[in-house]
């Protein structure tokens, strides 16, 4: 293995504000705390967006009550129907929303092209497990019955998402499989995590002093899960779990320096020898969700093409 440059330059920045903060892990301080210095992270390090001709924020009906989701439309898109990306962001089940993501929703709308919807979802630890895939399952449905209002083609739906968002993706992409639910075209899964065990040897191999540490991921897990703390369900951890029949064509993007990248290996290779066409990309020198930081490890740019090229052919 070896660091790329770009993600040395940026961890070493991330020790620097850690020395300055005196934080050094988020569970040190607590989640409240957590969420707003996250956010006020991504949000003032967000680099310049793609223009949009759209940009909505529409409450929609789920099982827990309203949610937020927020429509793209890319400049320059005309009249035609676009492909549809559902997106879901990461931050571990417990940080990050809408706002925080907003450059990686806008980024896939311009260069899919695509209408996207992203999608807000409950967190962790205040509701946990299984609030969030019902939030997410609750998206998919709403968006494969009124896509087409905002100029999407429910045929080409593609459902993904980065992280814990990519978790979620997959997670919803087989309750629809399994329970009749919508016909998706694509699940994109970008440095997914899909295994709440934590017992691939990529978490010992980069748990530490890569961007993304255990002790965090434990945190992750346990706000996440709750008190019930099931980490082996299903829809929590698919790689410990046979692949259901009628999954769609899905595309896994792993970075080689990433303590969940095993999960994403194992995943592709399930779903090959179950017969699911498959796409699998690991990012060499890349660390987790790079895809996310691009604007500063612009190094992981070719992997992020190879999105790009999956997304347009839908």
């Amino acid at each position: 293995m070896i660091l790329h440059p770009d993600c040395e330059a940026y961890l070493e920045a991330v020790e620097r504000w850690r020395e300055k903060t005196s934080i050094q892990s988020w569970a040190d301080i607590g989640a409240d705390r957590a969420k707003a210095v996250f956010s006020e992270l991504k949000l003032s390090r967000m680099p310049t967006l793609p223009e949009m001709d759209l940009v909505e924020d529409y409450e929609i009906e789920g099982r827990a009550g309203p949610r937020r989701v927020r429509i793209l439309r890319p400049k320059g898109a005309g009249t035609r129907p676009l492909p549809v990306a559902l997106y879901f962001h990461g931050g571990g089940y417990v940080l990050g929303g809408i706002e925080e993501s907003e450059d990686e929703a806008r980024r896939i709308a311009a260069n899919t092209p695509a209408l996207v919807i992203s999608a807000s979802y409950r967190l962790g630890p205040d509701h946990p497990f299984p609030a969030a895939i019902d939030d997410a399952y609750d998206a998919l449905l709403w968006t494969a019955h009124h896509a087409a209002s905002f100029g999407g083609d429910p045929r080409r739906l593609m459902v993904g998402g980065t992280s814990s968002g990519a978790g979620l993706a997959a997670a919803i992409s087989r309750l629809a499989a399994t329970e009749n639910g919508p016909r998706i075209a694509l699940t994109y899964l970008l440095c997914p995590w899909l295994d709440l065990t934590m017992s691939q040897h990529s978490v010992l191999d980069y748990g530490d002093g890569y961007g993304l540490d255990r002790l965090d991921l434990e945190w992750f897990r346990q706000c996440y899960l709750g008190p019930d703390d099931a980490p082996d369900h299903p829809l929590a951890s698919p790689i410990l779990h046979p692949i259901p029949p009628r999954l769609p064509k899905t595309f896994v993007l792993a970075a080689e320096c990433d303590p969940l990248r095993d999960e994403a290996r194992v995943y592709a290779r399930m779903l090959k020898e179950a017969k699911v066409p498959v796409t699998y990309v690991m990012a060499p020198g890349m660390i987790h969700a790079f895809n996310a930081l691009i604007h500063l490890i612009p190094g992981g740019l070719p992997q992020m093409a190879a999105i790009d090229e999956a997304l347009r052919g839908v």
